[in-house]
């Protein structure tokens, strides 16, 4: 996955993010995401609801797939 490609993706509106060791994670918006030229940091809720950040590596990102809206 490169830099432009995501950043299309996620501005279409929510996606998952799939990564190499299937991990999965869901940007329901674009400001809930920072991409740089290697990483993405994305927010998201943990199982207790908390909000987290993490960084993925875009190298490593199996899918990225469009969410349909609710």
């Amino acid at each position: 996955m490169d830099r432009e490609e995501l950043l299309k993706l996620i501005d279409t509106g929510p996606v998952k993010i799939t990564m190499n060791d299937g991990s999965q994670y869901t940007v329901n918006d674009h400001k809930d995401v920072a991409v740089g030229d290697l990483t993405a940091y994305v927010l998201v809720r943990d199982p207790r609801g908390i909000l987290r950040g993490t960084h993925l590596s875009l190298v490593c990102m199996a899918s990225v797939e469009e969410l349909q809206e609710a």
